[in-house]
């Protein structure tokens, strides 16, 4: 099952080739059709006002995307929470909660912030201002319109900002571009993937698409290395040595960009499908060709490792690190700031 996910994405993204794949997208086409239909009918539904957004009377912000997963949005939520934990505020994160994952794993790295999971937003939002939010920050949520927000965030991989343009299942957009313009700030993240020339020209396409908002860039980073027994490492502690990626992530080809610039020889990934379930028998696996391939450390991330922890660990726990990645804001931090400060304790 996990294999027919990855093989139907990597579809989707256009990175298989053959008659196979071609008879997959003549499936997927129409569906992306029908999917796309019915998101411009709830856009129509929402912009004439036949549905209306529901208010919450704290500031809600809200972190999205129109790109199936990969683009931050989790490590973002995470620096908002802490700007607004630095100025006295009680932040509340919003999140769906797919597989219990993503809120877990906030739940472990964010002190003083409250993690709700479920599909219900607005009762998740009245049930975290009745616990005394003063801030909610929606993960997650630019095509959920049931609640209104203040503030409206979009990110955008900006090596893949896009997609193939193609609506999903065909493609791997959520709904038009033309939604950007819905957003009130747009982050373009992994800045750092692809060069001055593409980030101008990625640049004035959204100043086309969505003149006026402000366009903010980003980057993740190895902020450093924890062991099971919670002891923090410098990232660079893996320069030059041999090691093994484990994740179950959106873009595990980010991740693996980021252990490579701590100068690490990465001799083996396992890239398992978003938000994936390991089982024993996967940790078994992994321990028994790292130790064939002589693997000085297994690295994965902290999403990964809430669920990987549940398991029988104890044959890689010598070897088993976890990197926590942060985000480093590149150039519009100044107006973001401004704009995260205009609000005000309720």
């Amino acid at each position: 099952m996990a294999f027919l996910s990855m093989y139907i994405l990597s579809v989707m993204r256009d990175k298989r080739t053959g008659i196979i794949p071609f008879l997959v997208k003549g499936i997927l086409y129409p569906l992306s059709w029908i999917y796309s239909f019915c998101a411009c009918a709830v856009d129509r539904s929402y912009s004439k006002g036949d549905k209306t957004s529901e208010k919450v009377n704290v500031p809600v912000i809200s972190v999205g995307n129109i790109t199936l997963g990969g683009t931050g949005k989790t490590p973002f939520a995470m620096y908002l929470a802490d700007h607004f934990l630095s100025r006295g505020f009680s932040p509340s994160i919003l999140i769906r909660g797919y597989g219990n994952d993503e809120d877990r794993m906030l739940r472990d790295e964010l002190d003083g912030v409250r993690v709700l999971s479920g599909r219900d937003r607005v009762k998740n939002a009245c049930l975290a201002v009745n616990r005394g939010a003063d801030v909610i920050i929606l993960d997650d949520a630019f095509q959920h319109r049931k609640i209104n927000r203040d503030m409206n965030i979009l990110m955008l991989d900006a090596s893949y900002p896009f997609g193939n343009g193609h609506i999903f299942p065909r493609g791997i957009l959520r709904e038009p571009i033309s939604a950007i313009s819905r957003a009130d700030i747009i982050v373009l993240t992994k800045i750092n993937r692809i060069d001055e020339y593409a980030r101008e020209v990625l640049v004035k396409k959204l100043k086309t698409i969505a003149d006026g908002k402000l366009i903010v860039t980003m980057k993740h980073s190895a902020l450093s290395l924890k062991d099971v027994t919670g002891s923090v490492y410098s990232p660079n502690e893996i320069a030059v040595k041999k090691v093994c990626l484990v994740s179950g992530i959106a873009d595990p080809d980010y991740f693996s960009f980021l252990v490579k610039e701590q100068g690490a020889n990465i001799s083996a990934r396992y890239d398992f499908p978003d938000h994936y379930a390991y089982g024993q028998r996967d940790i078994d696996t992994i321990n028994r060709k790292c130790k064939q391939q002589n693997i000085e450390a297994i690295i994965t991330t902290a999403k990964d490792y809430v669920k990987i922890k549940e398991l029988d660990i104890s044959d890689i726990e010598d070897r088993l690190f976890i990197m926590n990645i942060g985000v480093d804001i590149v150039s519009g931090k100044e107006s973001l700031n401004a704009r995260l400060n205009s609000f005000n304790h309720s």
